[in-house]
């Protein structure tokens, strides 16, 4: 399990959320029992995910009064700070562990229209539908983007609205030119991330 501690976001908000400074030490010493434990890269607050919040804040319109499904929310900071605006919020994640800890943030903030599901992004059910749909830095590795395609293209196809934020990394290119012909806006952000400043983009993708 990691550890977690209470952290003042912003003014408005406060959530539980890994506690970095000791995440990388619980995990090499449980990976000295498990060689082949995988890294919780779901507990981590990404700059994808704050560029995400800042579009949404500039235009809440695609969000307001809707149904949300976040996919590979990890924390989902995007969900829970666009929460209040939000008819109904679904938060997805493949690991259990980010399931739960959005469970107690929900508790936390005494959500009543908030869900929290496992959900992988690889296999989502025909019977899923939002809205909109938030997905911040999932396009990180080429085995997914022919699934993570047919996904984004499969909800579009039935009247979602897809919002997509990735740092502006080559490898993603192919996965960005095939749904180039969704793009209905992009919007560049800087965002710092730890002592580094990132450049994200944001995708509205559309029909």
């Amino acid at each position: 399990m990691c550890p977690i501690i209470l952290e003042q976001l912003s003014p408005e908000i406060s959530l539980w959320v890994p506690d970095v400074a000791v995440v990388k030490t619980v995990y090499d010493k449980l990976k000295e029992q498990d060689p082949n434990l995988p890294f919780p890269y779901w507990a981590k607050i990404w700059a994808s995910s704050k560029a995400m919040v800042t579009f949404l804040q500039e235009e809440p319109h695609w969000i307001e009064n809707k149904k949300l499904l976040e996919i590979g929310a990890g924390i989902g900071i995007p969900s829970f700070f666009m929460a209040q605006k939000a008819r109904e919020i679904i938060i997805s994640d493949y690991d259990n562990e980010a399931v739960s800890l959005a469970n107690k943030n929900i508790a936390h903030l005494n959500l009543t229209n908030a869900t929290s599901v496992v959900l992988n992004w690889n296999h989502i059910p025909d019977y899923i539908i939002a809205d909109t749909i938030l997905l911040s830095d999932t396009n990180y590795n080429p085995t997914d983007f022919e699934t993570l395609v047919f996904s984004i293209t499969s909800f579009i196809n039935k009247g979602s609205v897809v919002i997509l934020a990735t740092p502006n990394r080559i490898t993603a290119n192919p996965f960005l030119e095939k749904l180039n012909a969704f793009m209905h806006k992009t919007k560049n952000y800087l965002i710092i991330d730890g002592k580094i400043e990132k450049e994200i983009a944001v995708f509205v993708l559309k029909k």
